[in-house]
């Protein structure tokens, strides 16, 4: 009994260790989440249309596997599909669930890892703080990128976990086919999948069969996914030097350093991308060399037909060398495909929030091969400064991120707003289309039309108007709404004229997570600016008002004594495939 308390207390331990990321997860993705469609979210709904509007069975099969920008999303399209028919409307924040619950499916695989190489579930705690943190906001709020940013992840480390440890030859194959249909990146799996599974053939009764199968399917799949594809004519691509295509490959895969509260979050993220980079192409290359013999050996048995080779076991590598090279291949072929198609556009792109799962998966990735082949006191230590780290990266994600998160819910509701109010009455004006696929998210601004829509009153709120070939911009300096006080409490800046009026969100000014003590309710200070572009203003002359929301208090409506006269948008010349 006395010998089974230890084992029972570090379970218990490691259960509240793992539950600890996933709670503040959870509990703020249900605090900030809201179902509104962010831009390539509409493309869903317009699947659903056409999907409707097909005459045949092969026109509405023809719809789901449509190429969208570079991209087969028929997994994307299938989920919102189900959930459109199950529950009548298209409804994103069941497509963030979904998506987030990949990073589940994703910790669970990394967990089957450690386990197989003996360790107790507390090492796996780490993972769950990489994982489930607040630098994955953009993602975590937004209906189509958690179903395709996140997806791809567990498709793809999924199947290459099933090629490194299993003979599960029939679902390593369903998941490179879902990994397919997700994200265009999901073709890699395939040559990576075919790198795992020749090394294979040095293993004891191996054969070439599930080489060849999986060789033929690939080639299918493959083929399949360019039948009728075009690139996309609207994306360019700015050639870039191979110092600045090397700056930004390292930048993406060290993205998870924006976290740290620097001036040049840029540089130390290329400096720990860098040396991520390293570590990892170091691992394969030593791995590689130790196990020469086996490599050598898959390369030999590959022309030699089963029933001859030696029966007796010889040199092989070991399952989680294979997991390790398989998952390594292909977040490191993702972020310099990355690299290459958007450094040219500024290297401050490439560490956004929506790029941040493969620097986080990849620093996951390096502590389980760490703790995997350390072992005694210098894997247990590994594993203890893991977790402290862990649980630091996700105390900063929430002081870093908290700002964007609120500001991304704001953003949303505001264009709700200005969807569906036109004109200059409290009437919403909605499409049929529309209203027959899409339910409104409920809105604080549902309680605040009649101040929105009515007489300014209070004393000036003081701000500055300025313009620029892309937008506006208003600042204050002096008034503070504190953000945290509810989901959608703070400033907003109403811009309205006598056809209509605009609801825009306000970035409330931050001071540093030191500045702040590292205490969320210090993060805010007096101050706040306002952005918005061209296209999201009609041709007319505003007046400038702000609204604050306060809970528990009368919605307040602030003149500015401030004016902004709109061109209008400019005309849109991008074309879609979708």
């Amino acid at each position: 009994m006395s010998k089974q308390l230890p084992t029972q207390y570090a379970r218990l331990v490691a259960g509240l260790l793992l539950a600890l990321p996933l709670a503040g997860f959870v509990l703020l993705w249900q605090r900030y989440a809201v179902n509104v469609p962010k831009w390539d979210d509409h493309a869903l709904r317009h699947f659903l249309l056409l999907a409707d509007q097909a005459p045949t069975l092969s026109d509405k099969l023809y719809q789901f596997v449509k190429q969208h920008n570079e991209h087969r999303i028929a997994y994307d399209r299938i989920i919102a599909w189900l959930d459109y028919q199950l529950t009548g409307k298209l409804n994103f924040r069941h497509l963030m669930v979904v998506g987030n619950l990949s990073l589940l499916g994703l910790l669970l695989v990394f967990v089957s890892v450690l386990r197989r190489a003996g360790r107790p579930l507390l090492y796996a705690v780490p993972v769950a703080c990489l994982l489930f943190n607040l630098s994955q906001w953009e993602n975590m709020y937004w209906g189509m990128a958690a179903l395709q940013n996140f997806s791809i992840m567990l498709w793809v480390v999924g199947a290459v976990y099933y090629l490194s440890y299993t003979n599960r030859l029939t679902t390593a194959i369903g998941l490179a086919v879902l990994a397919t249909l997700t994200s265009g990146n999901g073709l890699l799996v395939w040559p990576i999948g075919a790198l795992i599974l020749f090394l294979r053939l040095a293993q004891p009764h191996s054969t070439r069969r599930p080489l060849v199968t999986w060789l033929l399917v690939s080639g299918g799949a493959i083929g399949l996914y360019f039948i009728g594809f075009t690139k996309p004519g609207d994306i360019a691509y700015v050639q870039a030097s191979i110092g600045t295509l090397l700056g930004g490959w390292f930048a993406f895969m060290g993205a998870t350093a924006q976290i740290v509260p620097v001036t040049s979050s840029l540089r130390l993220c290329t400096l720990l991308g860098g040396l991520m980079v390293l570590g990892a192409l170091v691992v394969i290359g030593w791995s590689g060399l130790t196990h020469r013999q086996a490599i050598g050996r898959s390369f030999r048995w590959l022309a030699v037909h089963p029933k001859k080779r030696a029966i007796a076991s010889g040199a092989v590598l070991p399952p989680a060398t294979l997991f390790f090279w398989g998952t390594a291949l292909f977040l490191l072929i993702t972020g310099l495909v990355v690299a290459r198609a958007r450094v040219g556009f500024g290297a401050d792109l490439l560490i956004t929030s929506r790029y941040k799962p493969y620097s986080l998966t990849l620093l996951a990735l390096l502590y389980t091969y760490a703790v995997v082949w350390l072992g005694g006191q210098l894997g247990q230590w590994t594993m203890r400064l893991g977790i402290l780290a862990g649980l630091l990266v996700g105390w900063l994600s929430y002081l870093s991120f908290l700002d964007e998160t609120i500001w991304w819910r704001h953003w949303l509701l505001t264009n709700q707003f200005n969807w569906r109010y036109s004109t200059n009455r409290p009437v919403e004006q909605v499409d049929s289309v529309t209203r027959q696929y899409l339910e409104p998210a409920p809105a604080f601004y549902t309680d605040a039309l009649s101040v929105l829509f009515g007489p300014v009153q209070g004393s000036v709120v003081p701000v500055q108007v300025d313009s620029s070939a892309a937008g506006y911009r208003i600042t204050n300096e002096s008034l503070l709404a504190d953000p945290t006080r509810g989901p959608d409490a703070g400033a907003y800046v109403v811009a309205r004229s006598a056809k209509r009026t605009y609801l825009f969100p306000v970035w409330q000014t931050v001071v540093s997570p030191v500045s702040a003590r590292f205490m969320p309710g210090r993060l805010f200070k007096p101050g706040f600016h306002a952005d918005f572009t061209r296209y999201e203003l009609a041709k007319d002359t505003y007046a400038l008002h702000v609204l604050i929301v306060d809970p528990g208090q009368p919605y307040r409506l602030y003149p500015t004594n401030k004016t902004l006269t709109s061109a209008g948008p400019p005309p849109d010349t991008t074309s879609k495939n979708w």
